[in-house]
């Protein structure tokens, strides 16, 4: 996953944040200058005052516009990242679910179709040579396939969380439970702000809902009744930025937990953690490791994550890198969080040589 993407989500968020400051503050020098004594300011307030409903009713729009844009544009970009990202770590299209390879080549087929009815401008710039040519790779050389990335998105103006949610289940992401173990940690959309989410279904994401609604109200024309004032769609940006950090953080755990099990294996024999979970020590065999190599961690959650190895130990000395033959004991210096009850895997020694064998 590329992580500039993520920023550039968050300066968009950030763009409408400034739009409605904007909009706050004309309208504060509208009301501040009916009794100015400067006649420019006056005129100008005049102005404003002069738009009335048909202001409020653009602004209403063009807030709503923005931010369902930011939905649709973000959530179709992470999943192309994603299925872009997969054959880096699923080195052989064979060793994919047969689940997957199925839902893959159905949704090829189904892309190739909207394509050929050219029904939409979404698809223009999709060639169809180029969907034949990624679904062939797959069968072909499948070990060096191409995913078709716009097969899993789902082009369409009526994005609720169930169409995303039904995105992601084709890849293999039950994306409301993940949302919800991810919401809740610290500084989460979902922390301290919902009781009981363990419990609770979709209901959480009303507020997207709710604005892919209001979208479509303005996108067909229907006349609107429920013009919300600038000051209430902070609730709707706030969560549509913690929603969004969150799908994305989604893609990155899913991309990791897809690495534990192609590209690292799983470490059997820890010793001891030490130093209030900064020192994880084991025993390893036949492996290479060195200072700046990760180790994956499954927490207790389900949760995967990555950890840089900051320090390596072996019989109390410290080294830059070690390469073993025999079964050793060593200590890696992660920097702390690590704790009874997670699983750790190191990486495969040689993962190209596993490529080339496969």
């Amino acid at each position: 996953m590329n992580d500039a993407s993520l920023k550039n989500f968050i300066n968009d968020i950030n763009d409408v944040r400034k739009y409605i400051a904007h909009i706050q503050l004309t309208n504060d020098i509208a009301i501040n200058s009916r009794t100015s004594a400067d006649v420019v300011l006056a005129e100008y307030g005049s102005h404003l005052r002069a738009f009335g409903v048909s202001k409020k009713l653009f602004e209403y729009k063009s807030i709503t516009i923005s931010l369902y844009g930011i939905l649709e544009k973000y959530i179709g970009l992470w999943i192309k990242e994603y299925t872009a990202h997969l054959p880096k770590i699923v080195l052989n299209y064979k060793n994919f679910p047969e689940k997957f390879r199925d839902e893959h080549f159905y949704q090829s087929i189904k892309l190739l179709s909207l394509i050929k009815e050219s029904k939409s401008a979404k698809y223009e710039l999709i060639k169809k040579e180029d969907v034949l040519s990624r679904l062939s790779s797959c069968i072909e050389a499948p070990h060096s396939y191409e995913l078709n990335g716009d097969a899993f998105y789902l082009h369409s103006g009526n994005l609720k969380h169930s169409k995303i949610v039904e995105a992601c289940k084709l890849l293999d992401i039950q994306l409301t439970a993940k949302l919800k173990v991810i919401g809740q940690r610290a500084d989460g959309f979902l922390a301290g702000a919902v009781a009981n989410v363990a419990t609770r279904g979709d209901e959480l994401f009303n507020l997207i809902d709710d604005l892919v609604v209001r979208r479509n109200d303005i996108a067909h024309g229907e006349d609107i009744d429920d013009i919300l004032n600038v000051a209430e769609f902070d609730d709707y940006v706030n969560f549509l930025e913690g929603y969004g950090k969150a799908i994305y953080q989604t893609f990155v755990e899913k991309s990791i937990e897809h690495e534990s099990t192609h590209l690292y294996k799983k470490i059997e024999n820890i010793k001891h953690i030490l130093k209030r979970g900064s020192i994880l020590c084991f025993e390893i065999e036949d492996n290479e490791i060195k200072v700046g190599d990760s180790i994956i961690i499954k927490l207790e959650d389900e949760s995967f994550l990555k950890k840089e190895i900051i320090e390596i130990e072996k019989d109390n000395i410290k080294f830059d890198g070690l390469s073993i033959t025999t079964s050793e004991n060593i200590g890696l210096n992660l920097g702390g969080g690590l704790s009874k009850g997670q699983t750790f895997f190191i990486k495969i020694k040689q993962v190209d040589e596993l490529q080339a064998e496969q």
